[in-house]
């Protein structure tokens, strides 16, 4: 037991005449009945890590063989306040006992058997530079659920938005933007979760349809390389990336699609195929789907018919997806490219990039200020509603009525509400609306005023000034149009 660092505990046993192979094709079989991911690294060392879970870290089991003692160690991957002693745990209570139970059931030619077959594969792919340990490409949906449920989601989504009645062809960006696609001022104005929902609308059923291809040709590698908590974990981050460089870079219309995402999980990809780890051989099929996936996207961005922004941004922070993932993990020869911790990590560095891009470009209340223009708008509709009144007016007191009892007090409604922005933090061209609509408030409100005195009165001596801020009020109507 220990608090407050990295623990290990160590335990040597007598080789009783076995060699490395037959040692570590024990220790192999014993891995996979605990259900241990696994590493045979070279003919002296053999690597395996404990299952993982979101509170705890795993724990890092090492196997060499010197002088004629089999040494077991488990280490914590990361510090811990409390270790509560696991590492003893899993050499003492979970490694050896099988180990000693799989070593004598087991008769000399089938551990001779086993040896001999884990050495030559082991081999192959240190020969190779394929560190997958018994994984393979493959077509059907084992080993791929996480890839196959991404793509269930994007199609749940899009039959969501079919249902709802938005245009499968050429949806409207108002239908976009409600299914949660990525906009600048609803990002900014407090919507973070756009950069996280876009990526699972899309605008048209042709850039669905070509993006589950891409996803699923990506799928079939990347998952098998990086475990699907580990996918999901880099799927999200490098497409909340490409999301977030696509509001930096393109801050108007309307983003929407997996393009960055899945761009990135190539990026991914290329990281791990520059690296010693993946054998640069590659099924026919998955590289035509690949190849002509990126083409095709390549040639559509030309047209102006796609983010490049986030292509480009999802690419880019997959390769640093990916290299996080292979040098703060696999390079130091554990089990599989990245464990919990590292994929935590990753998900904060994510989180503190968004906020802190969100923090540096300040409080940004546009999309809280088109709501109340919204409101303003219905204001504007009742207050003008009762001006029509007058005309109906069967005398002037009805007149001057309607408009002390209901016109005027909603055009002061409208200038009270349009001076509670005064505090909002907007864009220049917020800044101009606002002045504007604060403009066009008091002139109503002076407008108004001006027609009560007149009725009320009896006269007709402020019909100059009325003409005067009417005129005012239409070019402030055109300068708010434009």
């Amino acid at each position: 037991m220990a608090f407050g660092w990295k623990t290990q505990f160590e335990k040597r046993v007598p080789a009783e005449g076995l060699n490395n192979w037959e040692i570590f094709s024990i220790v192999q079989q014993a891995c996979k009945e605990l259900e241990w991911e696994y590493l045979v690294v070279d003919e002296n060392k053999f690597t395996a890590t404990t299952p993982t879970h979101w509170t705890l870290s795993e724990e890092i089991i090492k196997i060499s063989i010197e002088n004629n003692e089999i040494i077991f160690r488990s280490r914590s991957e990361s510090l811990e306040l409390y270790e509560a002693g696991r590492n003893q745990k899993n050499i003492e209570e979970l490694l050896l006992p099988k180990f000693r139970k799989i070593k004598a059931n087991w008769k000399s030619d089938q551990l001779q058997r086993a040896a001999n077959t884990l050495r030559e594969e082991t081999l192959k792919q240190l020969k190779s530079g394929n560190r997958v340990t018994g994984e393979k490409v493959t077509f059907g949906t084992k080993d791929h659920g996480m890839t196959f449920f991404l793509i269930a989601v994007n199609v749940l989504v899009f039959i969501g938005m079919a249902i709802r009645g938005v245009n499968l062809v050429e949806p409207a960006a108002t239908d976009i933007i409600k299914w949660g696609g990525n906009v600048k001022f609803n990002v900014t104005g407090g919507e973070w979760w756009r950069l996280i929902t876009n990526i699972f609308v899309h605008i048209g059923i042709l850039p669905l349809l070509v993006n589950l291809v891409g996803l699923y040709f990506i799928g079939l590698m990347v998952e098998s390389i990086l475990g699907k908590l580990k996918y999901l974990i880099a799927y999200l981050t490098v497409g909340v990336l490409a999301s977030l460089i696509s509001i930096i870079w393109t801050p108007e219309g309307v983003a929407a699609g997996a393009t960055g995402a899945i761009f990135g999980m190539y990026g991914v990809l290329i990281a791990f195929v520059t690296t010693p780890y993946v054998n640069k051989k590659f099924s026919p099929l998955w590289l035509v789907g690949a190849v002509a996936y990126v083409v095709f996207n390549i040639v559509v961005s030309f047209r102006g018919g796609n983010d490049n922004a986030s292509l480009i941004g999802g690419f880019v922070a997959g390769l640093i997806t990916g290299y996080l993932f292979y040098f703060f993990h696999f390079n130091r020869e554990l089990a599989r490219a990245g464990g919990t911790r590292i994929s935590i990590e990753v998900l904060l560095l994510t989180t503190l990039i968004v906020y802190f891009y969100l923090r540096v470009h300040g409080r940004n209340d546009s999309l809280r200020f088109e709501r109340e223009v919204m409101k303003l708008n219905q204001i504007e509709v009742k207050a003008m509603a009762q001006m029509q009144h007058l005309q109906s007016a069967q005398s002037n007191n009805d007149a001057v009525s309607v408009i002390r009892d209901s016109a005027l007090p909603q055009w002061k409604h409208f200038q009270e509400e349009i001076s509670k922005t005064g505090a909002y933090s907007l864009s220049s061209e917020y800044k101009r609306k606002r002045k504007l609509l604060n403009e066009y408030a008091g002139l109503r409100v002076r407008q108004t005023e001006l027609m009560y005195k007149s009725i009320a009165e009896g006269t007709d001596k402020y019909n100059g000034e009325i003409d005067s801020v009417s005129d005012r009020i239409e070019k402030i109507i055109d300068q708010l149009g434009d």
